[in-house]
């Protein structure tokens, strides 16, 4: 209270001077909070997490309400309970575990309210805001009456209404995931709102990181996949950040000119052999992998002999391949719908959605 309303910040902010109000968060993070009007990158700021304090200013502002603090020098903090409510013992994770499976269904993201050509600005305002504070009021709910432990979700409308217009506008919509742990950064219920907008838009599962995973847990995890219904593909974006700097360095003009160069200088010749080289680095990944994976298997059935490389499986495994850029562009292109603008509206690019967490 004493931030909002110090020595000189109520006038500034009643003469329509806002610059927004620095806080501290509960881990000892600062932030300034929006202000009304800002520019968009501003107003975009993801807002995960909020002290007690800036949960109720929040709030009231999407209820849109109005409030004056009488006795803020009465303000006291407190401690109910100093038990961390994040440690449990064994039997307590399993009942935890058991209310969020019991209430997996209603950990939603939150749906833009319908709308058309019909709905003004001020309206549709009004409706999203009215849609966001239901969605934060119902996991409210499941925290206080059944009891569920929620992680830091997204607070901010901004961000929210960028989801919206992104899902609305795409024909593909593309989940990037770690494959480190795919099913942390997945959201099931993502995948079903687009099929709400319109059941013509396809969803796609990105597994990136690809590179950091063996062949044996790309196999296990592509049975999961196909076994579960889910669309996927496996990308690394390291490996596409190195061909994309091999080929600046040949497009860019940085190899020397063969009259400048010398013994330790790069011609252009060598320039488009460390392209091809990278550009195959998934593609020697899938190759090693699938030898290994055969030796072993060979060792164990006590085979003798050497064998032929004919013997050895195929590096082209669609369930298991990770894709290099150019690939990545065509999947995009092969699971986007069939766009029928209609016999009198002109034709119209595939639009395709990347969406991720945390970025």
């Amino acid at each position: 209270m004493n931030d909002r309303f110090g020595k000189g910040k109520g006038a500034d902010m009643r003469r329509g001077n806002q610059q927004g109000i620095k806080r501290t968060g509960q881990n000892g993070e600062t932030y300034v909070t929006n202000a009304k009007q800002e520019a968009s990158w501003v107003k975009m700021r993801s807002v995960t997490e909020q002290a007690a304090l800036d949960e109720f200013l929040s709030t009231a502002e999407l209820a849109g309400t109005d409030f004056t603090a009488e006795k803020m020098n009465n303000v006291k903090i407190i401690h109910r309970d100093q038990k961390n409510p994040y440690l449990l013992s064994a039997d307590e994770e399993k009942r935890a575990v058991k209310r969020q499976n019991a209430n997996k269904k209603r950990l939603t993201v939150p749906r833009r309210p319908r709308w058309d050509e019909h709905t003004t600005p001020a309206q549709l305002d009004e409706r999203e805001r009215e849609s966001l504070l239901e969605w934060r009021r119902g996991l409210a709910e499941l925290q206080e009456v059944n009891d569920l432990l929620m992680t830091p979700f997204e607070r901010n409308l901004e961000v929210w209404r960028q989801l919206w217009r992104v899902i609305e506008r795409s024909d593909l919509v593309v989940q990037i995931v770690d494959a480190r742990n795919p099913l942390m950064f997945r959201c099931e219920d993502l995948e079903r709102y687009v099929k709400e907008v319109d059941p013509k838009k396809n969803n796609l599962l990105l597994v990136n990181k690809a590179d950091m995973m063996t062949l044996e847990q790309r196999q296990a995890w592509a049975d999961y996949f196909l076994a579960n219904g889910i669309n996927y593909k496996f990308f690394s974006a390291e490996l596409a950040k190195e061909v994309n700097e091999a080929r600046g360095l040949v497009d860019g003009g940085h190899l020397q000119d063969e009259e400048d160069s010398d013994d330790d200088g790069l011609d252009q010749d060598h320039g488009v052999e460390i392209v091809d080289e990278l550009a195959q680095e998934a593609e020697k990944l899938n190759v090693e992998d699938a030898r290994e994976e055969h030796e072993q298997e060979v060792s164990e059935e006590g085979a003798d002999g050497p064998h032929h490389p004919a013997d050895y499986p195929s590096s082209s495994d669609e369930r298991t391949r990770i894709l290099t850029t150019d690939e990545l562009e065509e999947l995009f292109l092969e699971n986007a719908p069939d766009l029928d603008t209609g016999p009198d509206s002109p034709p119209r690019k595939t639009q395709i959605g990347l969406v991720g967490y945390p970025n």
